[in-house]
């Protein structure tokens, strides 16, 4: 391409010279702008003097170039014009400066410069604007395409660590942020990270360990003055413009990160006063998330975050608080000998013999044994598989050798909910059955209620997948307080196993209204199961007469404390020899088994009663008796 060396090399020699002159007239006229103006006074006077420099850079190199050259060229304005769209410096706001650049250069240079030269320069400009309005297009279809995918993610994530999960991975793989994490106070009021992830994998770990001590929640201490303590007290989205002019330790420390501002986004379900957790979003340029781009952005994030808190009903008491470092212990404690499988019996009221065990997980963390409920909170969705999959292979393992003792069982297993999303469940299931030579009939799979998985239709062709193993399904909880009873209905499940909270009574057998009351409760739910065609176990069995009750009450088995605890495999042999024989109902005339059967009582007193006043409807009515000769 022919190039105009007498117009490029006039400008480019007094750009040399006046690049630095056209700058600060440029900033002076921008300080007179508000838009423009508030950005400059987030800057520190070394960062504006930095930022002046390179404006001066880029004037230099633009004087060298053709309009049509576009070498470099694009892929340097692309950056500036993300640069100036995750500040804040709005669309209108930069068209409107690059006029106000050009009038200062043509004030400055028009003396000592050609026309065709300044024409070649002001299309150099031209294109350099038209780079750089493209990067703010480029930023918005990035953050359409981030809030499609966080949409996705808060309806499928089937609990409080998925989710988390899922939207911090998503979100710290948009360039306008540089690092992304999420937490919540304990019952302190101290905040610890769940999640953390950024571009770099070397940043995101520094984030705990940096801000040390870790915030708190509380206004009355200096640590909870910063944004993730405001956010969370305000449930209002709080920013820190930059770092570098905020004198708190935790904003040194962000620094030396490389990170220059923040936006701490309360999430919260819309009904709920009271924040959840807060995400925090870190930039890597001062003034992030200010602009009308960002502040859409973060405001759909809260949003949607916010609704999918509220599907999956997420409470303080529910989900608690694990920090990061504990998940990735965790994790690790669950991919090594560290996780063990104790096993809980199983009575059958109507034999009176145990045929059957759940494998129960277990943790060892150091000389500590950590039960599901104490770790269940901090798993991934691959964590759970990876329970899963272990967890059947080993009760299979085990089933197996007690065989080979002459002791027989069938094993009940926990089906994570995340099994309705992840043909992972279905083939792991195939594959141990066949490795094991179990028959598959002799594993029962149970299923949490959980109101969070997808459409009924797809849970009922998913555990009708698992039905055609040949394996027995179990709704688990019963009665815990979702959405069972609808479901109980409409999936195939093979039988129920009714939350222990049902018959735990708090004072006992001494509060006769409460356990008559846990009974007539525990009687319906086995009439409704065995009137569907399914058997019904009860859970959290923990005294003789509530045995004695149980089958009184009709309940094909139960489970508990009364029957036996949670055992290592090896132990089971022993304990099923021990027991062979022995009965484990007695005939206690206790308070709660005589309640059972006033409760049977009166269910067949009110049948009988209704029968007679359907039969006194059905009968005809008697002819009225009349004087004679009437």
């Amino acid at each position: 391409m022919r190039r105009v060396e007498s117009g490029i090399g006039q400008m480019e020699q007094v750009m040399k010279d006046k690049a630095w002159d056209i700058v600060r007239q440029f900033y002076t006229e921008l300080s007179r702008l508000p838009k423009s103006r508030r950005i400059l006074d987030i800057l520190s006077e070394d960062e504006l003097l930095h930022l002046q420099a390179h404006q001066a850079q880029n004037l230099q190199r633009l004087a060298g170039l053709q309009p049509d050259d576009t070498r470099g060229h694009e892929a340097i304005a692309l950056d500036v014009g993300r640069i100036h769209a995750i500040v804040g410096l709005d669309r209108d706001e930069l068209a409107n400066s690059r006029s106000i650049l050009m009038e200062v250069i043509y004030r400055l240079v028009k003396d000592d410069v050609s026309l065709e030269a300044m024409a070649v320069y002001s299309q150099c400009l031209s294109q350099d604007l038209a780079y750089q309005l493209k990067a703010y297009q480029d930023l918005a279809d990035s953050q359409q395409s981030i809030l499609l995918e966080i949409t996705k993610a808060a309806w499928c994530a089937q609990n409080y660590t998925d989710l988390i999960q899922q939207a911090v991975s998503i979100l710290a793989n948009h360039y306008d942020i540089g690092v992304c994490a999420i937490g919540r106070p304990d019952e302190q009021g101290v905040f610890h990270f769940e999640h953390v992830e950024s571009r770099s994998n070397k940043v995101a770990p520094n984030v705990i360990s940096a801000l040390d001590p870790p915030p708190v929640v509380h206004a009355d201490d200096p640590s909870g003055q910063g944004p993730t303590g405001r956010a969370w007290r305000s449930g209002k989205i709080e920013r820190v413009l930059n770092f570098k002019t905020q004198t708190s330790p935790h904003g040194i420390q962000a620094m030396a990160l490389g990170l220059r501002s923040c936006a701490a986004i309360p999430l919260r379900s819309p009904d709920q006063p009271i924040s959840f957790a807060v995400l925090l979003l870190f930039s890597v340029y001062p003034g992030g998330f200010i602009g009308k781009l960002q502040e859409t952005f973060i405001n759909l994030i809260q949003s949607i975050l916010g609704s999918a808190i509220a599907r999956l009903k997420i409470e303080d008491n529910y989900t608690p608080v694990v920090s990061l470092l504990d998940r990735q212990h965790i994790s690790a404690l669950l991919h090594s000998d560290a996780l063990q499988f104790h096993y809980q019996p199983i009575l059958d009221l109507r034999s009176g013999s145990v045929t059957k065990v759940e494998a129960l997980a277990r943790l060892m963390n150091d000389d500590e044994i950590l039960a599901p409920d104490t770790f269940f909170a901090a798993l991934s969705p691959d964590d759970f598989l990876e329970l899963y999959v272990r967890g059947l292979n080993r009760a299979l393992l085990d089933r197996r050798r007690w065989l080979e003792q002459g002791i027989e069982l069938d094993v009940s297993l926990n089906l994570p909910p995340s099994a309705m999303n992840d043909c992972r469940y279905l083939e792991a299931t195939r594959h141990a059955l066949a490795v094991h030579a179990c028959r598959p009939e002799r594993l029962t799979l149970e299923m949490l209620e959980n109101e969070s998985l997808g459409p009924y239709d797809n849970q009922q062709t998913l555990l009708s997948q698992f039905k055609s193993l040949g394996v027995q399904l179990a709704q688990d909880d019963l009665g815990s307080g979702h959405s069972g009873l609808t479901r109980l209905r409409t999936l195939p499940f093979d039988g129920i196993k009714i939350d222990r909270g049902i018959v735990k009574t708090p004072d006992g057998a001494r509060d006769i209204g409460n356990a008559r009351d846990a009974l007539r409760f525990a009687y319906q739910l086995t009439r409704l199961g065995h009137s569907l065609g399914k058997w019904v176990v009860v859970e959290g069995i923990e005294n003789p007469e509530m045995l004695e009750a149980m089958m009184i009450l009709g309940v094909d088995a139960v489970q508990g404390y009364t029957v036996a605890r949670p055992m290592p495999a090896d132990r089971l042999p022993e304990w099923v020899d021990a027991h062979a024989g022995a009965p484990f109902v007695h005939a206690l005339d206790g308070v709660l088994p005589r309640l059972a059967k006033s409760i049977i009582c009166e269910e067949r007193l009110s049948i009988v009663q209704l029968h007679r006043q359907n039969a006194r409807k059905a009968a005809p009515a008697r002819p009225t008796r009349t004087a004679p000769g009437t």
